[in-house]
């Protein structure tokens, strides 16, 4: 572990633990209490104190965190608490005998001067539970280290935003969690470094299904004339998706390298910046991982829309994209069919002409399935004709309808299944093209029905997974 983490993990478990007093204090003139404040296992904090009679006369109740700001003072330590985030409280029932107050936090900072955060040295730590998420099964191939000597052990990528360097790494801390960690090489605003959070959180769930966003520590520090000032800032955002359905594939195969089953770092950096510089592929991405916690209709229909946001973007950096690209051809064709509509002046009303004017002015745009269908083309990616059939059927989710099992030998719901997971698969081949990859993704559906026919069969069923590549159909 990197000399400065161990001095941000230190103060983590410092502020988590919670065994010194901290002096509770409010905007109410005269008044100071002590108090405790650690971390609960739900990852909110916990702040706990006891009032006297006469105490509570001195307008802090309950209520009072709710709307007001307080602050929790130690040696050292000033820990600032908005009541913006304050998310729950409870107290005893006696006024007239000591009466326990039990306040739940959810994000706290340790001080109250913005300008501190412009420009400054700062890191997040984002918490995870081993129990749930292993980051060595990531999708992507780690290839810096953290350990003061290369042994063989990988834990680390570099990447750039906007001229800035960045190491993204995963630590563990003991036999229960660890942190990813995200380093800046130069300064950076506070609001900056949420948005690359949140883009590489984000990308990387992408990969691997699990979206790792609830205990994120902001460390860091900033010079002022001279001085270090430590800065610090905490949010329980409750916020993870953990589906554990990778798009890749992270297991052992001796016939396939990895560089053709997981993004090199050199990819997970354009991936990265993919993210960073589209909001409609950010978004998309954050929808695929959604989806995949879904089944059936509800699942196919995230598939679909993720599918139909990225091959719009992808049409409208690739223009043109009508079914007719000669301009005389094409300008000949609408203004004939705008010439034979005006010719019916005399039997269709004005509302009848504008609407089919207007019908002729877009005759020549593609029909929605073969726009999606030409983003594949544009990527150079082929697709099978059940995938074809896969895209055609998006619509029929969009309304909440089931697909038509027609000439299969699958029932409805392995249909259904393998539908729902492909459109998620096809939107994800067309990112992950965007970043340069062409090796091999997880056809779940395919993998899934695979194994439970296997099951039912009595059959032994092995690890692995109904793989497609990208570059071309099996």
């Amino acid at each position: 572990m990197l000399e400065p983490d161990i001095s941000a993990i230190n103060l983590i478990k410092l502020l988590e633990k919670g065994d010194h007093l901290y002096k509770l204090i409010t905007t109410q003139k005269d008044f100071a209490v002590d108090c405790n404040f650690k971390i609960a296992p739900d990852d909110n904090f916990n702040l706990t104190f006891t009032l006297e009679p006469t105490d509570q006369k001195k307008g802090v109740d309950l209520e009072y965190f709710f709307t007001r700001p307080f602050v929790l003072a130690t040696n050292g330590m000033a820990i600032q608490v908005t009541n913006s985030k304050v998310i729950g409280g409870k107290r005893g029932l006696n006024e007239v005998t000591p009466c326990k107050y039990e306040i739940e936090v959810k994000s706290f900072r340790g001080d109250a001067d913005d300008s501190l955060w412009k420009q400054s040295s700062q890191k997040a730590y984002i918490k995870y539970k081993k129990g749930q998420f292993n980051p060595y099964s990531s999708g992507v191939i780690f290839d810096y280290t953290t350990r003061g000597r290369d042994d063989g052990f990988y834990n680390a990528i570099a990447f750039a935003i906007d001229k800035n360097e960045f190491l993204f790494y995963h630590e563990d801390i003991d036999n229960d969690y660890g942190y990813i960690i995200i380093n800046p090489k130069k300064e950076i605003d506070f609001d900056k470094l949420r948005s690359v959070v949140n883009t590489v959180i984000t990308a990387y769930g992408f990969l691997n299904g699990n979206y790792i966003m609830d205990a994120v520590y902001y460390i860091g520090v900033k010079e002022v004339k001279g001085k270090r000032i430590p800065i610090y800032y905490y949010e329980n955002f409750n916020a993870s998706i953990l589906s554990n359905k990778a798009i890749l594939d992270s297991g052992n195969y001796p016939d396939i390298p990895r560089e053709q089953r997981l993004l090199t770092s050199k990819q997970f950096d354009k991936l990265i910046n993919l993210l960073f510089h589209n909001e409609d592929y950010l978004r998309s991405a954050y929808l695929l991982i959604e989806a995949a916690t879904l089944t059936g209709c509800s699942q196919a229909s995230l598939g679909a829309v993720a599918l139909e946001t990225i091959t719009r973007n992808i049409q409208e950096s690739n223009k043109p994209g009508g079914m007719i690209e000669d301009k005389e051809i094409k300008r000949g064709l609408i203004y004939k069919l705008q010439k034979v509509i005006k010719g019916y002046s005399d039997t269709l009303d004005k509302d009848q002409i504008r609407i089919f004017s207007n019908k002729i002015d877009s005759i020549n745009n593609k029909p929605n399935a073969d726009k999606l269908s030409s983003a594949f083309d544009q990527l150079s990616i082929k697709l099978k004709k059940e995938e074809q059939d896969c895209i055609n059927s998006r619509n029929r989710f969009l309304h909440g309808n089931l697909p038509q099992n027609k000439d299969t030998n699958l029932s409805d719901t392995e249909l259904l299944n393998i539908l729902a997971n492909r459109l998620g698969m096809l939107s994800s081949m067309l990112l992950l093209k965007l970043a340069g990859y062409n090796g091999y993704v997880i056809d779940r559906g395919m993998t899934e029905v695979i194994k439970w026919r296997m099951i039912m069969n009595g059959e032994k069923v092995n690890g692995g997974n109904y793989l497609r590549a990208i570059n071309e159909p099996k």
